[in-house]
């Protein structure tokens, strides 16, 4: 299960790097899907995964999905809410520019996720 919550951390990483050149220039249909993505997903998937809301090995784990799935596009949207906010009161609107500072919030919590002391569970025997 650890592998597979890597996997997701791999995949929301290669999202937000693929939307910054893409937000500036690309195939149409391919910017739409992965700028889509990261603003729907992209912040609050890597949120979701520095929070760990239950261990891995745990029952309660598959019963936390959804409410992590809810967490993590509502604090997508969100952060995509206020990024567009800011820029318009800044008086400096740019979609592209908006894409990169998404991108690398989601980045940042990735990079905190990586340097966050892992606990290790010691079985009693």
């Amino acid at each position: 299960m650890a592998t597979e919550r890597s996997y997701v951390s791999y995949a929301t990483a290669a999202v937000a790097l693929a939307a910054i050149p893409l937000s500036f220039a690309g195939p149409e249909g391919l910017r739409l899907a992965v700028v889509g993505l990261l603003m729907l997903a992209g912040p609050g998937t890597a949120l979701v995964r520095l929070l760990h809301f239950s261990r891995p090995h745990s029952a309660q784990a598959t019963g936390a999905l959804p409410l992590s799935i809810a967490i993590a596009v509502a604090f997508s949207l969100a952060m995509s809410t206020l990024v567009a906010t800011a820029m318009i009161y800044a008086r400096l609107w740019s979609p592209p520019v908006s894409v990169c500072i998404l991108s690398v919030i989601t980045l940042a919590f990735l990079a905190l996720d990586l340097k966050k002391p892992k606990h290790v569970l010691v079985r009693a025997k």
